[in-house]
């Protein structure tokens, strides 16, 4: 089992972030902790039949209604009833996603804010993951996730 502090959680959390947006795929080495990434284009990287055979585990694309809520629930948090309003109306509709990023952008420290709540979101999702894959041990993980 992995120790939380062997892996790289930012690039993990980016692996899981960015996993659809390219034609490849995120591995995690659970004998290091090591993310990898599996492409045609990539020249340098190795096949996936390389890391599935050396057991390595194919690191999930981030669920989008996973993502929705978590911008339904930091909106809920904020005080201001305009700022609320403004981010409630940018995620009704299409490209709710790019719709709020745009939104928030107009608001410094909210945007502040949403990065801050986000990070702390993927990462606790990250862990849940691992521990979903019995990758770590789930009372350090659940020890990272309070301390996050």
């Amino acid at each position: 089992m992995l120790s939380i502090g062997a892996i790289d959680m930012d690039m993990l959390i980016t692996a899981m972030e960015i996993s659809d947006t390219f034609e490849a795929q995120w591995w995690l080495d659970p004998s290091t902790g090591q993310v990898e990434m599996t492409s045609d284009d990539a020249g340098n990287s190795l096949p996936s039949w390389d890391l599935d055979g050396h057991g390595a585990v194919p690191i999930p694309p981030d669920d989008p209604q996973r993502g929705y809520r978590d911008m339904r629930d930091f909106i809920a948090t904020l005080d201001d009833e305009q700022v609320r309003a403004a981010l409630h109306h940018a995620i009704e509709g299409k490209r709710p996603y790019r719709r709020f990023k745009d939104a928030v952008y107009h608001y410094p420290k909210v945007r502040d804010d949403w990065y801050t709540f986000h990070q702390k979101r993927m990462r606790n999702h990250a862990i849940t993951w691992l521990i979903a894959e019995q990758l770590v041990d789930p009372a350090e993980a659940q020890q990272a996730m309070a301390q996050a």
